[in-house]
């Protein structure tokens, strides 16, 4: 497990990870570049994802926990755009049994080279 968080640590794609409560469990060093590149405040480990989504991307984000806790979805993607470009945010869910364990979001830009 090691190797996998030093992977996700120096991967040049933000990831955050997040519990079905909306706590960030993970945040990688580029995800934080990226949101400091953006003015976005409040990504932190162990904070809240409310801090830094604005209140009706939190509804959106419910809807979407919901469906992954369902199992009537298994991945969610959406486009936003940016001041350096386009953002791509891929969310995929993992369980803990059968119960949704949380979701890793990775956020690819398209102005990397």
């Amino acid at each position: 497990m090691n190797d996998v968080i030093k992977a996700f640590d120096n991967l040049n794609t933000g990831i955050v990870v997040s519990s079905p409560d909306f706590k960030v469990t993970y945040v990688n060093q580029r995800c934080y570049e990226i949101f400091d590149i953006l003015g976005i405040p409040g990504l932190k480990v162990g904070g809240d994802m409310t801090q830094c989504h604005k209140p009706e991307t939190i509804e959106k984000l419910k809807v979407i926990y919901r469906e992954f806790a369902e199992r009537k979805k298994k991945v969610h993607y959406y486009t936003a755009p940016s001041s350096e470009g386009l953002l791509t945010i891929v969310a995929v869910p993992f369980y803990e049994g059968e119960s949704l364990g949380g979701v890793v979001e990775f956020i690819f830009e398209s102005w990397l080279g």
